[in-house]
């Protein structure tokens, strides 16, 4: 499984000294995502957000992982610079905008 999350990541120019996933019940969520925390080899703290589905991925979904990633860096006690969402879903428009406003790179597979 990581190996699919990797290469996406690896074909992007991201590559990771420590990357691990993050267990989204220690911070009180049910959200059928998966979660990885990493530190990439300029030592930045990077975090990805990998979504499996077939339904669309609406702009309400995107504000609640805003509010999942404010969580886990309230749970680690420090700022996550670099955000990515790896979504193998159709993608609505203005989620997209809003996920790229907030400084976000999403990768479409």
């Amino acid at each position: 499984m990581m190996k699919t999350v990797l290469e996406p990541l690896q074909a992007k120019g991201y590559l990771f000294k420590r990357f691990e996933p993050f267990s989204l019940k220690t911070i009180g969520s049910r959200k059928r995502i998966e979660v990885y925390h990493g530190v990439d080899m300029q030592n930045r703290y990077t975090l990805v957000f990998v979504v499996e589905r077939k339904s669309r991925v609406l702009q309400k979904e995107v504000r609640e992982w805003l509010e999942i990633k404010s969580k886990i860096e309230a749970s680690y006690g420090y700022r996550i610079l670099q955000n990515v969402a790896i979504i193998n879903a159709p993608l609505c428009s203005k989620a997209g905008t809003l996920l790229e406003s907030e400084g976000w790179r999403v990768i479409t597979a």
